[in-house]
């Protein structure tokens, strides 16, 4: 099968990835599967496609459909999946890795909630991992595709570079219920445990993608935008031996379902 990719691409997304703790993937995926996915995405926001408990507020306070490859066969082994794997393999060190976790967020028009600064981790234990826990950033890699353009204003993705190499700082549940799998969390205090002003933005067109890791603290913003909806698709790869590094600390990661709701929210 001819790769997307060159291999001058794939290493430079694999370089950032561990420098940075994430990368920029453009275009990912073609227009033609973008549409596709849009279709499917709207079919779900407007009602006429069920995800049933899948559909929910994350925090109460904004649309996220959890697991959409489980409930909608758009979102399984699309373009967008079967494009990522091979840029993940790379990035986690495991060949045709399969697809862990998906979510959908979308952001209306005047939406006016962020998404606080946090990090993955955090979510792996309940109702937060303890502060000064560590993973390995390669333990997961995730895709944040936008389905439509998204600049600065819409909430776009901004990381700090190079801070997944610290110990996770401390975080709480910034909404919802505390025990809920839908819980909202962020850092205590990103101005403290964050060099902010070294923040990046990373707008971008639809059918490309950021990249990050586990660890790497990130954010996005609320929808100032009058006439566009925020469409992203969210979905990540494992490698599970990883994540035996912090068993210790949070009990074994074997014992727990493989298709956690609880991970990864943005």
């Amino acid at each position: 099968m001819t790769s997307r990719f060159s291999e001058l691409e794939r290493k430079r997304i694999e370089a950032d990835f561990s420098r940075n703790g994430f990368a920029v993937v453009e275009d990912l995926v073609s227009k033609q599967a973008i549409d596709e996915l849009v279709g499917a995405y709207d079919d779900i926001l407007n009602g006429s496609h069920d995800c049933g408990a899948f559909d929910r507020n994350l925090g109460g306070l904004t649309r996220q459909i959890m697991m959409p490859h489980l409930c909608h066969p758009a979102f399984g082994e699309s373009e967008a999946v079967c494009n990522a794997r091979e840029i993940a393999s790379g990035l986690i060190g495991k060949p045709n890795p399969d697809l862990f976790f998906s979510m959908l967020i979308y952001k209306p028009p005047g939406h006016p909630h962020e998404t606080p600064w946090h990090q993955d981790m955090a979510y792996s234990g309940k109702p937060f991992t303890t502060a000064g826990s560590r993973m390995p950033n390669h333990a997961v890699a995730q895709f944040w595709l936008a389905l439509n353009d998204v600049d600065e204003t819409m909430g776009c993705m901004e990381f700090v570079p190079g801070a997944h190499n610290d110990p996770m700082p401390e975080h709480f549940v910034a909404s919802g219920d505390p025990e809920d799998e839908g819980r909202l969390l962020a850092m205590r205090d990103p101005t403290r445990d964050l060099d902010l002003k070294r923040a990046i933005k990373c707008p971008l067109k639809a059918g490309s993608a950021t990249v990050h890791g586990y660890a790497t603290p990130h954010y996005t913003g609320a929808n100032q935008s009058t006439k566009h909806g925020r469409r992203a698709f969210i979905f990540s790869f494992a490698n599970m031996s990883a994540f035996d590094t912090i068993a210790a600390q949070r009990g074994a990661w074997a014992d727990r379902p493989e298709q956690s709701s609880a991970l990864l929210a943005k």
